[in-house]
């Protein structure tokens, strides 16, 4: 989402949703996305806003007074706050201003802008945090390997495997990035119209610990050819020299052996056995416990 700009409109209105959320589960963030694509639709819309934290604020700009108060009144936006006093905020504040003077300002160097989330050529393909624009590609891959990798996942519900979910994990993803998170790099081709795989360091821990666990999937049709170790190299050589995370925890099912190949190669050592460890596929699953240490 850009920075909403629109000097030559001026005088124009702005209805602010600002709130302190109790709960910011996957119902809220697809309900917070119906409302994105329904304000588009509405008579009078110019742009918005949205951001999420601590505080959300979600900013959406008309171009008449009399605009924005329907959206302010509009019967579902009602209906979704009222919604939510009971599952979702702890607090919320809804307002509309007269926005009198607009200034904007936008670096030219997009390049440069871009750098911010890497993007690592490979042999074979290109690493790289998505963006908005490639939710097909997630949403492909997710959808055409879901037979296969239901095996190796937590049960998903159906909602999981829409574009519009696809769009608000790219969201997520870049986010966490920025906040330091976590990152997913995907694993594309190299003309980056077709995604291979995917990787995700999520619960990165800085301090005394500086590490992060390892999760990934592969198409079916491109195991065996090296992809995931040229992918998973790519991905382990940013964190340890960029982010300067130099333990990498991986885990995997016993009977997962194309996964324990390639952890094995690419120097993660066996640490233990947890039990019961994660619920896949609707079933807690013994895990084997690695890590890769580069201290």
């Amino acid at each position: 989402m850009n920075v909403f700009s629109s000097p030559n409109a001026l005088p124009y209105y702005a209805v602010s949703l600002s709130s302190k959320l109790m709960s910011n589960d996957l119902t809220y963030r697809i309900m917070a996305e119906k409302i994105l694509e329904l304000v588009k639709d509405q008579p009078g819309y110019l742009g918005a806003e949205y951001s999420s934290g601590e505080m959300d604020v979600f900013m959406t700009y008309w171009a008449s007074k009399a605009e924005a108060e329907a959206w302010l009144n509009h019967d579902v936006q009602r209906r979704l706050l009222s919604i939510g006093e009971n599952c979702w905020y702890e607090e919320y504040s809804l307002k509309l201003f007269e926005v009198m003077k607009d200034m904007s300002f936008k670096y030219s160097n997009h390049d440069l802008y871009a750098s911010r989330f890497p993007r690592i050529v490979t042999e074979r393909g290109v690493l790289r945090v998505l963006d908005e624009s490639q939710a097909p590609l997630l949403y492909d891959y997710i959808n055409q390997e879901k037979e296969f990798l239901t095996q190796w996942e937590p049960l998903r519900s159906e909602g999981y495997y829409s574009l519009e979910t696809c769009a608000l994990r790219i969201r997520e993803m870049r986010r966490d990035f920025l906040e330091d998170r976590g990152v997913v790099f995907c694993f594309l081709s190299s003309n980056e119209d077709r995604m291979l795989a995917y990787t995700n360091y999520s619960n990165i821990i800085r301090g005394v610990f500086q590490a992060c666990n390892l999760g990934y999937s592969i198409r079916e049709s491109e195991q065996g050819k090296g992809i995931m170790h040229e992918a998973l190299s790519a991905g382990l050589e940013y964190l340890s020299k960029e982010l300067h995370i130099d333990r990498i925890q991986a885990s995997y099912m016993p009977r997962n052996v194309r996964s324990a190949a390639v952890l094995k190669k690419l120097g993660f050592d066996k640490e233990g056995v947890a039990r019961d460890y994660l619920k896949i596929n609707g079933e807690w699953e013994d895990h084997i416990l690695t890590a890769l240490v580069l201290r």
